[in-house]
Formats: C-alpha cells, structure tokens, sequence
C-alpha cells in the first residue's frame, strides 16, 4: 500500500489523500485550497489522472474537503463517492454553492480585465453549478459502521468523527499482507460534548494513522469557560448599544447562541 498526500500540508486546505494498493486508487477527500492567489493557483491541476480514480471516500462536507469534487468528475472521475447519509444531503448544497461562488468570481474577472483593455479568452471558472450537479449523481451514502467492501481485499468503514453534521473517520484494511493492515484517516475532529454532533467516536487501534493537527499544539478552553466569554461580549455589547457581530469560518463553526440553556442576555 501507498499514501500519497495531496494537500493540507504546509497550509490548512485542500486536504486529499491518494491511497494505492495492487492497482486500485483510492482518493480520501478532494478539498479546494483556499487561501491567496498563490495557493489556490493549487487547484488548477490534479497530480493524477482523475479517469484513474476507482473510489473516493469523502470524511466530510466542508469545501476544504469536498469543494475539487465537481472538478474532478468534469475532468474524468466515474468512480463513487462513497459518504455519510449526512454529508450526501450537505454535499448537494454546499457545492452548488461553491459553483456558484466559481461562476460569479470568474464574470467578476472577466469584467475588470475588460475596463482594464486586457485582451484574450475570458477567465473560466474551476466549475459550474451544471457540474456540481452532475457529481451528486455519483455520491453513494453509507451509515456509519456499515461495512464497505471496496474491493476482494480491501474494505472501509465510517466512523462518526464528532466534527460536524455527517463528518467521519474512515477506517481502511488491507488484507492483501498478513496480518492484514489497517490504516485510518481521521478528516477533522470534533470536541466533546457539543450540543447538536455527537463526540467523536474512539479509535481503538490503527496501524497507521492520517490525522488533522489544526489544533495539535493547544488545549481548548472547557465549554463553561468558552460560554462565560461569549455571555460577557453579549453583555457589554448590550450595555454599550453595540452590535454583536459572529465569525463563521464555514458551516457548521458559528457559535450557537440561541442553543445555551441559560438565557445570554443580563
């Protein structure tokens, strides 16, 4: 067996694996880089040939994860995308938004490059909300714990990962060695006791394991103390008729607010 690491190394996007073993490609996640225009210059080009992909195995819904999909499908992929129940019906949403996103930046493009008198083809965009829509039709969705046999000597399983609505660990073995070999990819990991996802399911043994490190090098805050923050900010900000503005990086990472058991307001 071969793993190939085709992203989030160095940066914290565009997480891909490539798995080969006895001729079979496995891709675990197709996620867009995203970033600077250095960085995504990254997703104008796969460092394989997408018709040779057998399977790809996605942890979860998130772009950084998902977002390449469309484009791998329109460059070749007829393979299945094997998922979550979950993060099959998120998929459906979130990479027509990602098209969209595409299509609009690219007009947006090509409009400045012509008040500017620059000449040539107007930019493309990565994909179209056309191709995201013709991916969702390769998705295959899994439960959690439902045995995948992907092939006479490898198989899969799903684990909930505790990350978001849908998100996974994936568990492969190979049984083509003895003993046969297993290999997790953990996608990116939840907290405990969160109050809409599950925690993240316990591993028990691995042979090898591909795991995210975003947060390897700090201890989170406990959930009481990260709720007297945000009780605090509310409460100045009331006091001092100001607004309260919630940062979201992607779906999924808002603060929950109108879930506290507590009323937030003094």
């Amino acid at each position: 067996m071969k793993v190939t690491c085709l992203g989030a190394a160095l940066t914290v996007t565009g997480s891909s694996f490539l798995l080969e073993s006895n001729g079979i490609h496995i891709l675990i996640d197709c996620g867009m880089f995203q970033g600077s225009q250095e960085i995504q210059k990254r997703n104008r080009t796969f460092h394989y040939s997408p018709g040779d992909i057998d399977y790809l195995l996605l942890t979860h819904a998130h772009i950084d994860h998902s977002g390449l999909i469309p484009k791998l499908v329109k460059e070749g992929f007829k393979g299945q995308i094997i998922t979550s129940r979950a993060t099959n019906e998120l998929c459906s949403i979130m990479l027509r938004d990602s098209a969209h996103i595409q299509e609009t930046e690219a007009e947006w493009e090509h409009k400045r490059n012509k008040r500017r008198g620059k000449k040539g083809l107007p930019p493309a965009p990565l994909y179209t909300v056309r191709d995201a829509e013709a991916s969702m039709h390769l998705f295959k969705p899994i439960d959690y714990g439902e045995p995948i046999q992907l092939t006479p000597q490898l198989n899969a399983r799903f684990l909930d990962a505790g990350h978001i609505l849908g998100s996974a660990f994936i568990e492969i073995w190979d049984h083509s060695v003895s003993p046969p070999m297993k290999v997790v990819f953990s996608g990116d990991i939840g907290q405990k006791e969160q109050m809409l996802v599950s925690d993240p399911t316990a591993i028990q043994e691995a042979d090898f394991l591909f795991m995210e490190s975003t947060y390897g090098d700090r201890l989170h805050k406990s959930k009481e103390k990260t709720h007297r923050e945000l009780l605090h900010a509310i409460q100045d900000a009331v006091k001092n008729h100001e607004k309260v503005i919630t940062p979201g990086l992607c779906r999924g990472t808002h603060p929950r607010t109108d879930l506290h058991p507590e009323p937030l307001l003094p």
